[in-house]
């Protein structure tokens, strides 16, 4: 029975050090406990308080020395408010980090936090040796985690599965290092027994790889279904309200339509941010008496933003490969969501029209104005919640627990 089953998770990103990966393991471990499985979680040591959640036992480690630094400053208190980070000094501060953080991948295969590799490696098969674990799971991103599954699974045989949450060869690491991760990529993908992939798209990437369409399985990121029964239907604001607590990239994600598109509304609004978004506060200059910065928020503060707010803002990425799991986060608000879309393939417009929760349009100016415009109307003439209705029933298949669900059927299958 699958109930009985125990499994190790090797996730550097995990709570308190929240990031998209770590909240998507967060609630699939937790749902994991729930149905009977004994969750073990290998991570890093991350300063802050943990939760503690029964059937799961977290096991921290020291992250490396470099790691170690960081987090002993970017995780102070006073550096999340939006006074310290949207400061001169912060910004130069940023730079040198972002400066040392990037020449680094120009001399390491993926990143600075591969240096908790052998101590992560080490403790692992330690774990191994001590317990009887019937699945080994890894989480993706950072790569490191993908590694230690791999070296784990030639050294012992557990039976692996891999979250590649985002492909191991992204395009946002230096082109010379592309052959050694593509190569590494397929490592992962052959020997793991079930791949984890967010979206289709990753799917038929993979399928093209000899012997691996039926071992993998499309988990996206979720929404917390008991977030969404508690949320009731809310008076819209007195001020039309906008808010993104999602991530920007000069590359694949940049906000400047969506400004010009801001620059462009006569009426009353107010914007808020939050986030790890302090680089492009410059940009927002012009319209800074309607924009909110609120800095670093903690996961529940994020909940409790996004579903106050008259309407969310989801700006899709260039790659079609890689979907922000921000938007299916946002479903759990039961908010009306304004689905800004860079690639044509981007499946989120299609599932914003099918469940009917929200607006589409392209990263164009004139688009995202009309669409805010159209919005803004309704609110006024008391509309929205009338038009955007989420329902339970519409879109529970993508909340965590179903996921989990999803996941929990596949391993009775191995």
């Amino acid at each position: 029975m699958v109930d009985e089953k125990k499994v190790l998770l090797i996730a550097y990103a995990f709570p308190p050090l929240w990031e998209a990966q770590s909240v998507r393991w967060y609630y699939l471990s937790r749902e994991l406990a729930k149905a009977g499985i004994k969750v073990d979680v290998l991570t890093v040591d991350y300063p802050g308080e943990a939760e503690n959640f029964p059937g799961i036992r977290i096991f921290r480690t020291f992250p490396g020395l470099f790691s170690k630094l960081i987090f002993k400053v970017t995780a102070h208190p006073s550096l999340l408010s939006s006074k310290v980070r949207s400061s001169k000094g912060f910004f130069l501060l940023k730079k040198i980090y972002r400066f040392f953080r990037r020449l680094a991948t120009y001399f390491l295969l993926g990143d600075l936090r591969n240096e908790w590799f052998i101590i992560g490696y080490c403790k692992a098969l330690r774990m191994l040796k001590t317990e009887k674990y019937d699945f080994l799971i890894t989480s993706h991103e950072p790569m490191v985690d993908a590694i230690l599954g791999l070296a784990i699974k030639n050294k012992t045989k557990i039976k692996w599965i891999a979250d590649l949450a985002d492909p191991i060869s992204a395009n946002y690491y230096p082109s010379f290092w592309k052959p050694i991760l593509r190569k590494i990529e397929e490592k992962v993908v052959k020997k793991a027994d079930v791949l984890i992939v967010t979206n289709d798209v990753l799917k038929r990437k993979y399928e093209k790889i000899r012997g691996c369409g039926d071992k993998i399985l499309v988990i996206s990121q979720g929404f917390d279904l008991d977030f969404f029964k508690k949320q009731e239907k809310r008076d819209k604001n007195q001020k039309f309200t906008l808010s993104y607590t999602g991530s920007f990239y000069r590359d694949f994600r940049d906000p400047q339509c969506l400004i010009e598109a801001l620059k462009k509304l006569n009426f009353e609004f107010e914007l808020y941010l939050a986030g790890r978004l302090e680089e492009f506060l410059p940009s927002f200059r012009e319209i800074n008496g309607k924009v909110k910065y609120l800095g670093v928020l903690s996961h529940k503060e994020v909940l409790e933003l996004q579903a106050n707010s008259d309407v969310l803002i989801y700006l899709g990425n260039k790659l079609e490969d890689q979907v922000p799991g921000k938007f299916f986060e946002y479903l759990g608000s039961k908010r009306p969501i304004l689905c800004i879309a860079q690639n044509k393939g981007d499946p989120i417009k299609n599932i914003v029209k099918t469940l009917s929760v929200g607006e589409c349009c392209s990263n164009e100016v004139d688009e995202i104005y009309k669409t805010i415009k159209k919005f803004y109307e309704m609110w006024v003439n008391n509309e929205l919640n009338l038009k955007y209705c989420n329902e339970e029933g519409k879109i529970r298949d993508f909340s965590w627990q179903n996921q989990t669900q999803k996941l929990l059927d596949f391993l009775k299958k191995i």
